[in-house]
């Protein structure tokens, strides 16, 4: 692929992020984006805070996975992709600020693409870290919402 099929193709990537609801609900935005890597910012909010004043779990797991799945969709070769595993660990709570989360591929197979993410606070402490799944779909299943 050259360089200005990777633009397109990233760009089409991006653009799906943006167009997201619900990730577009929670401000997420793509910051970086190259083959193999994503790095993916949430802006802080009072909406994904739980008692206590932290960021709720889901949040930071919808994050991760957001990541994830972009930095999955930067090395597919397929029509689309699906989670099939995430698993967080929780390492420091999230009190307030954006939080970031860098995503990397550890492996792309043809069916099956394995990603590592990190996800930092405001002040670019490591309070959640994981890895994923992706399956990719050589045909879409999942075609796009017409209505």
């Amino acid at each position: 692929m050259d360089e200005r099929e990777n633009d397109d193709k990233f760009g089409s990537i991006a653009s799906i992020i943006r167009g997201d609801p619900y990730l577009g609900s929670l401000n997420v935005e793509v910051l970086e984006m190259e083959k193999g890597h994503a790095r993916l910012v949430m802006p802080e909010s009072d909406r994904v805070l739980r008692h206590g004043g932290i960021v709720n779990g889901g949040a930071i797991c919808t994050l991760m996975d957001a990541a994830g799945g972009t930095a999955t969709a930067t090395v597919n070769t397929g029509k689309n992709q699906v989670t099939i595993e995430l698993k967080v660990n929780f390492l420091e709570p999230v009190k307030k600020g954006s939080m970031h989360c860098s995503a990397d591929v550890v492996r792309a197979g043809k069916n099956i693409v394995v990603v590592r993410m990190d996800l930092t606070d405001a002040d670019g402490r490591l309070c959640a870290s994981g890895i994923g799944t992706w399956m990719v779909l050589h045909e879409d299943r999942f075609p796009a919402h017409t209505g």
